[in-house]
């Protein structure tokens, strides 16, 4: 009884991985080579990276309703300017605590100091300016953020009990975030005290990357991606 032929395949891995053997088709062992690569890549991409849906208003016109970012997961390095989608307990209609994730940018971090102060404008609105004193610095300085499309007012987005005027300092392992569109964003402005300071274990990842709209890109993102995670005001 004559043996079965091996195919191609099978006799590529056992000349190649079973007795170091160079096989005779080149071109099996390059697409072999090839598959072995692309997958190994494609799990470390999956692991390391996730794709994000904005939904809302409040980090335009930097980033827009529907518009799609590239996040890096399992990182703790975070700087002044980085686009951060944090995960935070919130209400739903139940009452129930669910979590949510939210996408904002860093304005300040552990060691910084922040102060709000407030300037009268036309028909009596109050304007906010944004002061920084960066860890190590002994000088406040006025920010002039170009991805800001128009200026804060006090009514819009802060605290009742919100303490203008007044220094704060970022805590330890901590970060404070804002939405680029300062008059419509849900951020550390609205929550009281200590948890205006959203730790960095809160974090799931900051963006790297914006893409396209309806770009070949995106669509092969989602593909990739069928879990498309979301991020709001």
């Amino acid at each position: 009884m004559s043996k079965k032929k091996k195919q191609s395949w099978e006799i590529v891995l056992k000349d190649r991985f079973l007795t170091n053997e160079k096989p005779d088709n080149p071109y099996i062992t390059a697409l072999l080579y090839f598959v072995v690569f692309f997958l190994s890549f494609l799990l470390i991409f999956v692991c390391f990276f996730q794709l994000c849906e904005i939904s809302g208003t409040s980090m335009e016109s930097t980033l827009t309703n529907g518009e799609h970012v590239l996040l890096l997961k399992n990182t703790k390095s975070f700087k002044r300017g980085d686009i951060v989608v944090i995960t935070k307990k919130v209400q739903n209609e139940n009452g129930q605590e669910v979590d949510t994730n939210i996408i904002k940018r860093v304005i300040a971090v552990e060691g910084d100091i922040l102060r709000f102060d407030l300037e009268k404008g036309e028909n009596d609105v109050e304007y906010v300016n944004l002061y920084l004193k960066v860890k190590g610095s002994d000088t406040f300085v006025l920010q002039n953020e170009n991805y800001v499309t128009e200026r804060m007012i006090k009514n819009n987005c802060f605290n009742s009990d919100f303490e203008f005027s007044s220094e704060m300092k970022i805590p330890e392992d901590c970060v404070f975030v804002m939405g680029d569109n300062r008059n419509k964003s849900n951020d550390s402005r609205n929550e009281s005290g200590i948890n205006k300071y959203y730790p960095l274990t809160s974090i799931y990842g900051k963006a790297v990357l914006t893409i396209p709209k309806d770009s070949v890109l995106e669509y092969l993102l989602k593909l990739l991606y069928r879990e498309n995670n979301s991020a709001y005001d």
